[in-house]
């Protein structure tokens, strides 16, 4: 059986995520599984670790960033460094300065900054990352720090001017999801990004506790793969085919990951 790779999820956001990692690879679904802050990294990885179908990615998602829940960051920070040491698979961080969360603009700078850093100083790193209202300012970051250079970075869900997308894939990749393919620019872009930088992926569960079924996560992922096809005026078998190339290198780059982890 071919399998499909989604490469933005949220596991920690089901009810039981062993079960539904298992669930995905028994229907041939590998997962890169991104959490939003290091805490859920580090309840999710005992868990999830002899998952051969999922990947946890660890993540400080700028939403998350200055929540009193969280603690201060230079602790967060601390947390996140440590549990950097278990894993090469980073995700989701960013910058999201929509006016609703760029009050925490400053803490959300330094922290990818300083992941960044973390990051290129390791190398070998797979990172989803979030981008909204602050595209050129993420790009500067990850290329100041040689993380463009020194890690493999993945633009989720793109909404941004086509200059920096342009610029993000000449060494990173673009996933698509039903939510990018909903808008015009979204669906342009997923047009004219190169083919061998096009991935896909789900963002499923919407949010935590949203009912979701590892069906829901397949029949999006097939539903983007049949949208691409009509977006880009393929041949959807042959485009199916493609993405599925793509999906068992991608399972290669885990399997090899984790073995250097």
């Amino acid at each position: 059986m071919t399998r499909l790779v989604d490469m933005h999820m949220h596991a920690g956001f089901t009810g039981n995520p062993a079960r539904f990692a298992r669930e995905l690879g028994d229907n041939g679904i590998d997962v890169f599984a991104n959490t939003v802050t290091p805490q859920e990294f580090k309840r999710l990885f005992p868990l999830l670790h002899g998952e051969s179908s999922m990947r946890l990615g660890l993540g400080l998602h700028p939403w998350w960033i200055g929540s009193s829940e969280l603690g201060p960051l230079d602790e967060v920070l601390a947390v996140f460094e440590h549990e950097l040491q278990s894993t090469r698979f980073v995700g989701e961080i960013g910058l999201d300065l929509w006016p609703s969360h760029a009050f925490t603009k400053d803490f959300q700078i330094e922290a990818l900054v300083r992941i960044a850093k973390l990051c290129a100083m390791r190398g070998g790193i797979l990172i989803s990352l979030h981008a909204v209202k602050a595209e050129r300012e993420l790009l500067d970051i990850l290329e100041d720090s040689d993380c463009l250079r020194n890690c493999t970075c993945i633009l989720h869900s793109y909404g941004g001017p086509s200059d920096q997308l342009m610029r993000a894939v000449e060494d990173g990749c673009l996933s698509v999801g039903t939510r990018m393919l909903s808008t015009k620019r979204g669906r342009e872009y997923a047009r004219i990004v190169p083919a061998e930088r096009l991935l896909i992926e789900s963002d499923l569960p919407s949010a935590p506790g949203a009912s979701t079924a590892p069906s829901d996560v397949m029949g999006d992922l097939v539903h983007v793969v049949d949208e691409l096809a009509s977006i880009r005026q393929v041949d959807a078998a042959q485009l199916r085919e493609d993405i599925t190339e793509r999906s068992e290198e991608i399972g290669r780059i885990f399997r090899l990951v984790l073995a250097c982890a």
